[in-house]
């Protein structure tokens, strides 16, 4: 129903001047609303992405996929002539690509595209528009030589956390969960519960939205932010935003192991792992026991975040590659 209503009341274009670089525009091009609909929270870039932007450059411009065939029109309209323009996009279907987008880069607009579950996208998406931009840019590593294959520019970056968010040093719960219960979440959640009660937060998204807000503060009010990284296809364990968003929060961050994470957080410092329900409960139990080694983990997770993984680090470097490479049209 509010994805319907898209068509007649479309989400219009925004335009804010920035703090950062006077000569560079930034266009992002993302859904207004989370899963497209009206009904729902502003859409998870436009909330999280928007920001960073505007202390990184000195115009930043939102257009709507919503708008549909009007995105190339709209994009076109906010052009300015005296600054280097940046349209980064995070399209996810190749039906929400219009077809005449790819020609805005002879306009002088450079293109990047933002991958979202690029794991299981990629043959049905990724490998289909990449040649379409100036520029790809991957959460999963892996692919990298992928795109090299099909002759599409590609750089590897990642989610990241948010800046400002206090560390509280008395907390309510001793874990917390808030996101979509599918899969075999529902069952661990229904477990957690059960063993815990009030002493965790858990909170399906499916069932009820939640505040920005309050799901902030209930990781604030929390040790342990809980990870389920199986994407939805039940095949890969992925990295996903809450990683660096929950120890942003001030969480030590408990997940299940993978290798690719060694590179932003120390294991048994920065994050700490589980690979069954059991060995969850265990630590959670743990961590009400014997709470200090946790608080320690906490802090140390919320300082590296705080400094090195917040979106102005991501996208400061994604622009840093482009100006490098000189792949920006002047």
């Amino acid at each position: 129903m509010g994805a319907a209503l898209n068509r007649w009341l479309l989400p219009a274009p925004e335009v804010y001047q920035g703090a950062g670089d006077p000569a560079l525009h930034v266009i992002l091009v993302a859904t207004r609303w989370e899963y497209g609909s009206r009904f729902n929270a502003d859409g998870f870039e436009y909330r999280r992405f928007l920001p960073a932007l505007r202390r990184l450059a000195g115009t930043v411009s939102f257009v709507p996929v919503e708008g549909g065939g009007g995105v190339v029109t709209h994009i076109q309209s906010l052009l300015q002539p005296a600054q280097r323009t940046v349209a980064f996009s995070v399209f996810q279907k190749v039906q929400s690509v219009p077809s005449d987008y790819s020609r805005l880069s002879r306009c002088g607009i450079f293109l990047t595209n933002w991958y979202t579950d690029d794991d299981m996208l990629f043959d049905r998406f990724s490998k289909y528009v990449g040649r379409q931009f100036d520029l790809n840019v991957t959460t999963f590593e892996p692919n990298l030589p992928r795109y090299e294959a099909i002759s599409a520019r590609a750089i590897a970056s990642q989610w990241a956390g948010l800046g400002g968010c206090e560390f509280r040093e008395s907390r309510r719960y001793a874990a917390c969960f808030v996101g979509r219960m599918y899969g075999q979440r529902e069952g661990l959640m229904k477990r957690l519960r059960d063993e815990f009660g009030s002493r965790v937060f858990l909170h399906d998204t499916r069932s009820k939205p939640i505040r920005d807000d309050a799901m902030v503060s209930a990781y604030q009010d929390s040790w342990i932010a809980i990870d389920d990284p199986l994407a939805y296809d039940g095949k890969t364990r992925q990295i996903k935003a809450r990683i660096f968003e929950n120890a942003s929060m001030g969480c030590i961050v408990a997940t299940q192991p993978n290798d690719r994470l060694h590179r932003y957080y120390e294991p048994g410092r920065e994050i700490v792992f589980w690979e069954t329900p059991s060995d969850l409960v265990g630590l959670i139990h743990d961590s009400i026991e014997n709470p200090q080694p946790y608080r320690r983990m906490a802090r140390a997770a919320y300082d590296r975040t705080q400094r090195e993984h917040l979106y102005d680090h991501r996208f400061a470097a994604l622009f840093h590659y482009i100006g490098e490479h000189s792949i920006l049209p002047v």
